[in-house]
């Protein structure tokens, strides 16, 4: 599950400028558009955050760019629509600000990274406090610290973790409801339409995230209905099986991953302390679980590129005794990965395993989307780093693993559940 807990309309184009490109072609987008944007944000509102009269929302992005792209604004003003609409007190936007943060990296200014990530953070405890929801609407930012010193990538996302980790613990223990939904952006649709002509790529980015949010469906409140529903009985039906180990299988990968006797399989359909039921990823496509942190053992080799920080991570794979790296490669970000891993010891060891039903939309569009809450939805995974705790019964977690980071490693693997 992705917790690490935008668009352009048709009229209007605003780009958060990559620090390495500033180039802007306004994009193509197709009439009916405006009404899918309707649509979607309507499906965030209502199935991802069961946003409650009288609640607060604010809008965030507390991963890589520490506020929302610019280039989101018509999503998010479509988002405050609905909100409004569905009774909230009001709506409050963090923006990002890719060259300044880009900056703060390259300067090794930590200092004003710190006030930045203060401030934010401060709010974000803030509205959780009060009860107010929380929406991460989330883009890839590739080129974010592209070819800046990996030691100074790994200390930003080390810092981010300090400051956010407190928060994302306390939404994962149901302080309140929230939602990652994801937010097209032309830098983004570039890297993963690179095939097709420049003014269809943006499109090209928002269909399949309409396709993946169900908005092409007749109804798509009723569709979201139903596949919340499967997801809970996947779950109960792991829950039932009670396996005691998990094999993943498939090129490159050979791995066996044992699991708590008292482990629970969780969906994102998760609810708060009071009972109020929301959805935590949109998209969502996964059962998951927390492994034992001593039980890996084996090899991996992650399918699809991973987005760590605004550095992209490619062709990883790693060996694992015991449950800890022992191994790790990579053909692009090496000593990135090896910066990660060393972070503390809870990073070089598995927190989550997950498993995705083959022939989601997500997987039957072929394509690599450089973003953890898109990749992770359409294969199985493993993720490095913290487990969640409501994935275990007991209140005693000490098989579960500890850590300051926590990513997602796309895995084309049949995953087969041992006795």
């Amino acid at each position: 599950m992705w917790v690490r807990p935008g668009t352009a309309g048709p009229a209007f184009w605003l780009a958060a400028k990559s620090p390495r490109r500033g180039r802007v072609t306004p994009p193509a987008v197709p009439p009916d558009h405006s009404s899918k944007l309707r649509l979607l944000a309507r499906v965030i509102v209502r199935v991802g955050l069961n946003l409650q009269p009288g609640q607060r929302l604010l809008v965030a992005e507390p991963y890589e760019l520490q506020g929302v792209s610019r280039a989101a604004e018509k999503l998010v003003e479509a988002v405050k629509v609905a909100a409004l609409h569905a009774g909230a007190q009001d709506a409050t936007v963090l923006w990002g600000d890719p060259e300044r943060l880009r900056g703060f990296v390259e300067q090794r200014d930590w200092r004003g990274l710190g006030r930045i990530l203060a401030a934010n953070t401060q709010l974000l405890h803030d509205y959780v406090r009060e009860g107010g929801a929380v929406l991460f609407l989330q883009s890839s930012h590739l080129h974010l610290l592209e070819g800046l010193d990996p030691g100074a990538v790994n200390e930003f996302r080390h810092q981010v973790w300090e400051y956010f980790g407190p928060v994302a613990q306390k939404l994962t223990g149901g302080i309140t409801n929230w939602t990652v939904a994801s937010a097209p952006t032309p830098e983004w649709a570039d890297a993963v339409y690179a095939d097709r002509p420049e003014p269809r790529r943006l499109e090209a980015l928002w269909e399949d995230v309409f396709a993946a949010m169900r908005i092409d469906q007749p109804d798509p409140l009723a569709a979201w209905e139903d596949h919340v529903a499967a997801l809970r009985a996947r779950a109960q039906e792991l829950n039932r099986r009670r396996p005691a180990s998990l094999r993943y299988v498939g090129a490159g990968t050979d791995l066996t991953v044992g699991l708590p006797p008292e482990h629970v399989w969780c969906s994102a359909c998760l609810q708060t302390r009071t009972g109020r039921p929301f959805v935590a990823n949109l998209p969502t496509e996964e059962t998951f679980t927390a492994p034992h942190r001593d039980s890996a053992n084996g090899r991996v080799r992650v399918s699809r590129p991973v987005n760590y920080g605004g550095t992209v991570l490619d062709g990883i794979e790693l060996e694992f005794k015991r449950g800890r790296v022992v191994r790790a490669g990579a053909r692009t970000g090496e000593a990135l990965l090896r910066r990660l891993l060393e972070t503390d010891d809870g990073a070089a060891r598995l927190g989550e395993v997950a498993i995705v039903a083959p022939g989601s939309t997500l997987a039957r569009s072929g394509r690599l989307f450089f973003n953890p809450l898109l990749d992770e939805n359409a294969t199985s995974h493993l993720a490095l780093g913290e487990s969640y705790s409501f994935c275990h019964a007991s209140p005693e977690t000490a098989p579960l693993n500890r850590s300051l980071v926590h990513v997602d490693l796309p895995v084309a693997a049949e995953v087969e559940l041992r006795p």
